[in-house]
């Protein structure tokens, strides 16, 4: 891992910041499959199915009470129940099962501060993580196949394409038509038809993810649409005149569709959402960014073609990315510690490749970024 320590989230026993990757020791013998990377926490796992969880745990997001844990602590309470996926917000968790069961634990909201993301219908903290109603293979429930967790609020994606999002409402990034909270998921899929759509593109198909203000999801119709707040331009577009509870904001309260290239055709292969940006790769392998308060618009990749090979997968912080390849290479852009790059060898804004000593000559399987970190499995 790389990027700032603060509050452990590297798992490495200290709060320095780290400008090229370092082994996460604690987990040097155990087979990792996923990790996630919060804004002050992360979480791994492995290939057996263990979670372990590291960083700030004040709020309970680490499912070991409220604790702190400077290195990665396996959560006894997400054993053996055949966990897939995790996502790690600013103070929560989420996990999927292969059942298509959403557990979640961390900040539940306040009645001053508003809603937390955790969806179980209240306000309340959770130290422990707990399966989400809504969401499993029981009669009722819709099977889940992604989760996403932004700053406050959440995000899946079903078996049939429908988009869910619960938690704080404000500025509109739940995608429901306006600020109010949801303390339990809640469809988006009627928005994404109100804006005029083909019935053939109501649904959603390939990801949605939550940042920290704002969502994003790729439709049926190959497009990438956001919603949300548009403070680092990370809509994509220009939003103006939302009267947002009684407040001007910079923010659209409903799906639409982002012009990429001043086009309003064309088929995203990939996507990812950010704390304060968005990025698609096309079909034709260009690769367009926003946001950042840097890109007003999307904005073609500056030395793409330095890439050589497909994008396998795209990863985004606030102020970085990260493209892994199909050759098993790793480029960073942006700016931070994150980029994975000695200062000395970092240049803002460029394009470059991660070749750390630490597993030179080793396949990246998988990567991870956080808001200001970069993770990284090597084979």
């Amino acid at each position: 891992m790389c990027g700032t320590g603060e509050s452990h989230k590297l798992g490495l026993g200290d709060t320095k910041d780290r400008e090229t990757p370092v082994l996460v020791e604690a987990l040097a013998d155990v087979p990792i499959a996923r990790v996630a990377c919060g804004k002050y926490h992360s979480a791994a796992l492995t290939a057996s199915g263990d979670v372990y969880a590291w960083g700030l745990g004040d709020s309970g997001q680490l499912g070991l009470g409220k604790t702190r844990a400077t290195t990665p602590t396996k959560v006894e309470a997400l054993s053996g129940i055949g966990v897939t996926q995790l996502s790690c917000g600013m103070y929560h968790t989420l996990a999927l099962t292969a059942e298509g069961e959403v557990y979640s634990c961390g900040f539940g909201g306040s009645f001053f501060s508003g809603a937390g993301g955790l969806g179980h219908g209240d306000r309340k903290q959770l130290d422990v993580p707990k399966k989400l109603a809504r969401f499993g293979s029981g009669e009722g429930e819709q099977v889940v196949t992604e989760v996403s967790a932004g700053g406050y609020h959440s995000v899946a994606l079903d078996t049939e394409g429908t988009v869910w999002t619960w938690g704080r409402g404000e500025w509109g990034r739940l995608g429901h038509d306006d600020a109010a909270d949801a303390l339990e998921p809640e469809q988006v899929l009627g928005q994404l038809r109100s804006l005029g759509a083909s019935e053939g593109a109501v649904r959603c198909v390939g990801t949605a993810q939550a940042g920290e203000g704002h969502t994003g999801a790729v439709g049926a119709d190959g497009l990438a649409y956001t919603w949300g707040r548009n403070e680092h331009w990370q809509l994509g577009y220009e939003v103006v005149g939302l009267l947002n509870s009684g407040q001007s904001f910079d923010a659209q309260q409903s799906p639409l569709a982002v012009p990429v290239a001043g086009e309003t055709a064309y088929e995203v292969k990939r996507f990812a959402c950010g704390e304060q940006g968005t990025a698609v790769v096309l079909s034709d392998g260009s690769i367009y960014v926003w946001g950042m308060q840097r890109f007003f618009e999307p904005t073609l990749l500056p030395g793409a073609a330095a890439l050589g090979a497909e994008v396998r997968d795209m990863q985004l912080g606030a102020t970085h990315m990260a493209l892994h390849t199909t050759e098993g290479k790793v480029f960073t852009f942006g700016s931070g510690t994150a980029l994975g790059l000695a200062k000395a060898h970092r240049k803002s804004w460029e394009l470059g490749e991660v070749t750390a000593h630490s597993f030179e000559g080793q396949e990246v399987l998988r990567i991870a970024c956080g808001p200001h970190s970069t993770a990284f499995i090597v084979q």
